[in-house]
């Protein structure tokens, strides 16, 4: 494999598709950051050393995805070995590996993705693929830690890669991280979340950081909005009409986040009805593909009429556009010309959720907001117990797991839904 030649060819292909997401402006040149470059070479440097355990910390939007996607490449070309990349949801999953896929075009390099959204027999020949070292770098979600089958492929990796680790179920998911012999690195951008654990792999005292942000982008305008205890979703949506009604105008996309899942369709109607634009939904109820929505039909599940690659494609391919979803979209979903989301219910959502959710917009050259309708959990109810759901991808399916946690004073409650 020419290492040059292949240099060559993802510089080439990064340039290109800095100009199709907007990134840059045709005839401008896609340069990396001090941040990048220097995390790039302390990475590989620690590596290379023989470090077991290492942690990015970087905010959202500081382009810590190209910075381990850079890694991965040198790693498969020094190691002559594959890297595992992994992340929170199979619709992360399938973004990354496009990401890399588009940059990889034209090189001798072979990526592959793996998640429930991915039939079995295809994810057999991709690991076998793996093991012939056919196959360079995988993308894959939860699903790759939680079945045993695939615990060999993790062990020989050349490197595996966690993305956003607060996002992952520490019981669920990261303790099968512990005693792998392969080098691990985590990224996050509220690393504390699961600081206990990175406490434990060493990743902690072992952190690189990244504060740089790629663009001269002006900080996200916050707009806290006052609402009424247990007021419905479609008066919080109006309080925030003024806003949202000019990102319509300016040909913005927009996030809408909803508590729950129940709620997304609802919402979607809503805002369909009453704007005209093309709204798309995500949840994790949805089906994955056209092809697995006809399979859940085929079993009896007749209300099965939307996919998550149809929607998220539409949501891409629209200016303006409007995508209702649950925090789902926290996770890492880094869409183009996103400049606006209106979180309803925000009390519900916890600091650093919020964090990853205003994260998802303000990531060019122009004005973003995050509307925050607030109020709608009494100072009575904040206290109480509640009900904590966590949802996660086990063989295939999405499974959901409650315990019942007390309230931190003075904080709103939060709940994960996907």
């Amino acid at each position: 494999m020419n290492l040059q030649k292949t240099w060559k060819q993802i510089e080439e292909n990064v340039q290109q598709v800095a100009v199709a997401s907007e990134l840059i402006q045709p005839g401008e040149s896609f340069t990396l950051t001090d941040d990048q470059s220097n995390s790039i070479d302390t990475l590989l440097d620690r590596l290379r050393r023989g470090e077991q355990r290492l942690l990015l910390v970087a905010p959202t939007g500081s382009g810590k995805t190209e910075v381990f996607f850079r890694t991965a490449v040198r790693r498969v070309l020094e190691e002559g070995r594959a890297v595992v990349i992994l992340v929170p949801t199979r619709d992360l999953a399938r973004q990354q590996f496009q990401y890399m896929l588009d940059r990889l075009e034209s090189t001798d390099l072979d990526i592959a993705q793996m998640h429930g959204g991915v039939p079995p027999r295809e994810r057999r020949e991709i690991k076998e693929g793996v093991e012939k070292g056919q196959i360079h770098i995988v993308v894959g979600s939860a699903m790759l830690l939680q079945h045993s089958s695939y615990r060999s492929m993790l062990e020989s990796a050349a490197l595996l890669v966690v993305d956003d680790v607060n996002a992952f179920d520490e019981e669920e998911d990261l303790k099968h991280i512990t005693g792998l012999r392969c080098q691990v690195l985590f990224t996050s951008a509220t690393p504390d979340a699961v600081g206990r654990f990175l406490k434990r792999e060493g990743a902690m005292d072992n952190r690189i950081e990244m504060k740089q942000m790629p663009f001269d982008s002006p900080p996200t305008e916050v707009h806290h909005i006052p609402a009424s205890w247990n007021e419905n979703i479609f008066s919080q949506i109006d309080r925030g009409l003024p806003v949202l009604q000019r990102h319509l105008d300016d040909g913005s996309r927009i996030y809408v986040i909803s508590r729950t899942r129940a709620r997304v369709p609802v919402i979607a109607q809503y805002l369909q009805d009453r704007f005209q634009v093309p709204v798309s939904m995500l949840h994790g109820d949805m089906a994955d593909s056209h092809e697995h929505r006809k399979r859940m039909r085929g079993r009896g599940n007749s209300q099965v009429r939307e996919d998550r690659i149809s929607m998220m494609r539409q949501f891409r391919d629209h200016k303006p556009a409007i995508l209702v979803a649950t925090n789902l979209v926290g996770s890492g979903l880094d869409i183009p010309m996103a400049d606006l989301v209106i979180v309803t219910d925000a009390d519900h959502f916890g600091p650093a959720e919020i964090e990853q959710l205003t994260g998802r917009v303000g990531r060019r050259e122009r004005h973003s907001d995050a509307v925050l309708v607030e109020g709608t959990i009494s100072a009575h109810r904040a206290s109480e117990p509640r009900v904590k759901a966590t949802s996660f991808v086990r063989k295939g399916k999405v499974v959901t797991m409650y315990r019942i946690v007390n309230r931190k004073p003075g904080r709103g409650g939060r709940r994960r839904a996907v």
